[in-house]
């Protein structure tokens, strides 16, 4: 359930009744529900390009493998089963959309690599190894470091202990398990396959030699309970993966928990299982960095760190997003035609142009809001007067009183916090930095895509 706060005003009525109200969990700004075709002729697209990758020396690249076996129930990220697509054609349609860029661009320290999806791990590792070695090749200045996460998102019912391994030796160092659910029934439930070899992988994961173990859970998921939640935090927890990743569901028309009529969990349900991820978590010697993810050792998501410290993502493949300082764009979506997308996104590797559909010109007030939302939790005041000119609370200081004044922040001389309670709603309180062009734009959202 989105919620929009119209005003600091009512925000803090809002906030207030905190128990009852949840919001999506805002993981960008400006939410790619705003996202319009760019009114960019190619010179001017190609200025905002240039502009972008200037500014920083450093840049992350994100690479979007749509396909996967089966389309779960809740999902609402561009996949498609891509039936009839060579894997290798893709590999060289992102390859060749890949030096497209390059033309825009000085190399670059590539701090990370991040593979996507849908599911990735359903490439072979051969051809994620060969991808991976021609975009260091194209964007890497000589002599730069190699990224700190080469990360792979997979699910675990596509790998066993041959294919983790070749994996690894690909230069993978992050691999992101997306079980979801460590409970049977809930995963039959969503659409995914059971198995032995599905329980089997983080352990094997753990085996093989990364540097980062990864587990993705969901919150929320239908007729799920609170047994059921303990049940599969506990697996993980106990197996003690170097992060954890705690979702709560985001429901959409367009899914098929949609169309069966599954569109709303109760606030006080998200809440509840949000509590008992964090008491388990942290019982279990894991450290919360975000109000979804909680890290031991060496863990934590470099990607999503750098993204949220405004660095450069560029975004490559079907359904990729481009986060970039003068713009967002986005290469195709549908849930509707999920196979119109790539197919679109294919024919665009035979020509010479970008394949972007959409997107989002970025302002520097936008910026300033974009900032403050990713960075809420803790906010480095220095960090952003440096980036800005302006002390984050002379840019919103009704907004930050109000979170003040509604115990949901702290505000000390060099940093701006959540409290523990801000945490947990942290969805919430950041949309009072929503500007009225992009609440303008939600509003406007049809979901018809």
């Amino acid at each position: 359930m989105q919620v929009h706060i119209e005003t600091p005003e009512s925000g803090s009525m809002v906030l207030a009744r905190a128990g009852a109200v949840h919001a999506d969990y805002m993981y960008m700004y400006p939410p790619r529900q705003t996202y319009r075709p760019l009114a960019l002729s190619p010179a001017e697209l190609e200025a905002k390009l240039r502009a972008s990758f200037g500014r920083s020396d450093v840049l992350n690249l994100y690479v979007h493998v749509p396909f996967c076996r089966q389309i779960c129930s809740f999902c609402n990220l561009y996949t498609t089963t891509g039936e009839g697509t060579d894997h290798r054609e893709y590999t060289t349609a992102v390859l060749e959309e890949a030096s497209r860029y390059t033309r825009f661009t000085e190399p670059k320290t590539v701090a990370t690599l991040y593979f996507g999806g849908g599911t990735p791990s359903l490439l072979a590792p051969e051809l994620l190894g060969a991808m991976t070695e021609r975009l260091l090749a194209d964007f890497s200045a000589p002599g730069t470091p190699a990224p700190s996460e080469i990360a792979l998102e997979v699910d675990p019912a596509t790998v066993d202990q041959a294919r983790l391994r070749d994996l690894r030796q690909a230069g993978i160092n992050r691999v992101n398990l997306g079980y979801q659910s460590l409970v049977p029934e809930e995963v039959t439930r969503i659409g995914r396959r059971e198995g032995a070899r599905r329980t089997q992988a983080l352990e094997i994961a753990l085996g093989t030699g990364f540097d980062n173990v990864c587990v993705d859970l969901i919150y929320g998921l239908e007729r799920q309970t609170d047994d059921a939640w303990r049940t599969s935090v506990r697996t993980v927890a106990a197996m003690a993966p170097q992060t954890v990743c705690a979702y709560p569901l985001t429901t959409r028309p367009l899914t098929s928990y949609g169309k069966r009529g599954y569109t709303f969990v109760p606030a006080e349900t998200l809440y509840r299982r949000y509590d008992i991820a964090h008491e388990l978590l942290t019982a279990a010697g894991y450290r919360q960095e975000t109000h979804v993810r909680w890290v031991r050792g060496g863990g934590g998501y470099v990607q999503k760190v750098n993204h949220w410290r405004m660095q450069n993502v560029l975004g490559l493949g079907a359904g990729a997003r481009s986060y970039l300082w003068e713009l967002d764009t986005r290469n195709g979506y549908s849930l509707r035609s999920r196979g119109d997308a790539l197919h679109s996104y294919l024919r665009a590797a035979g020509t010479d142009t970008l394949p972007i559909t959409d997107g989002y010109l970025m302002t520097d007030e936008e910026r300033r809001r974009k900032a403050v939302v990713l960075n809420l939790l803790h906010l480095d005041r220095s960090w952003f007067t440096s980036l800005f000119g302006t002390d984050p609370v002379e840019a919103f200081p009704v907004e930050f009183a109000c979170l003040a004044d509604a115990g949901i922040c702290e505000i000390g001389p060099s940093e701006i916090r959540l409290t523990a309670h801000g945490t947990r709603i942290r969805d919430l309180a950041v949309q009072m930095f929503i500007s009225p062009e992009v609440r303008d734009r939600l509003g406007k959202f049809s979901y018809s895509e």
